[in-house]
């Protein structure tokens, strides 16, 4: 919990120094693009997952200074003492929030919120179970944007009240409308 209160003091800081843009132009248009996301979970997530990558889908609409933003995908994980992959833990964000540029330099931070369901499933001898939940997830990012690329690091909740990781990812936007 201090990793996400400290999170979001950093993000907050950061936008109350961020520059305005010194040129008027038109506004950026909205964009879809994908996005390949790798996790690297620390602390009780890291009990258990030791990897996650995967695919994401990326909206961003343009409202106020900077923009409105939606993702969601499949992040799949490794799991930690798991011979013979008899264990499967997925988690599929649905996130919204907000992407705010510092002036015309490229970088920004980003905040979204959302559902995450996270699936996980073990095949024993015995037999096999599999459990679905939902939780609140967040990710806290900054990033670097040019053209079409998008590259952002920062951190990933899957669930804010016990999973953290670290997260990284490459985008493209192959649509603008």
């Amino acid at each position: 919990m201090k990793i996400i209160i400290a999170s979001l003091l950093l993000l907050a800081a950061t936008t109350a120094f961020a520059e305005p843009s010194v040129t008027a132009s038109a506004p950026p248009p909205n964009t879809l693009g994908v996005d390949a996301i790798a996790i690297v979970p620390v602390g009780d997530y890291a009990n258990f997952a030791a990897f996650g990558m995967g695919p994401a889908v990326r909206i961003e609409i343009p409202v106020g200074p900077g923009s409105v933003t939606g993702h969601t995908g499949a992040i799949f994980h490794a799991i930690k003492n798991n011979p013979g992959n008899m264990a499967s833990f997925t988690a599929f964000p649905i996130f919204a929030g907000y992407r705010l540029p510092f002036g015309a330099s490229g970088f920004y931070a980003a905040g979204e919120v959302g559902a995450t369901i996270l699936f996980a499933s073990v095949d024993t001898p015995y037999g096999g179970s599999s459990d679905t939940d939902t939780k609140l997830g967040l990710s806290l990012v900054g990033g670097y944007r040019r053209g079409a690329l998008d590259i952002r690091a920062g951190m990933f909740a899957p669930d804010i009240a016990h999973a953290v990781g670290l997260m990284a990812s490459a985008g493209y936007d192959f649509v603008a409308f």
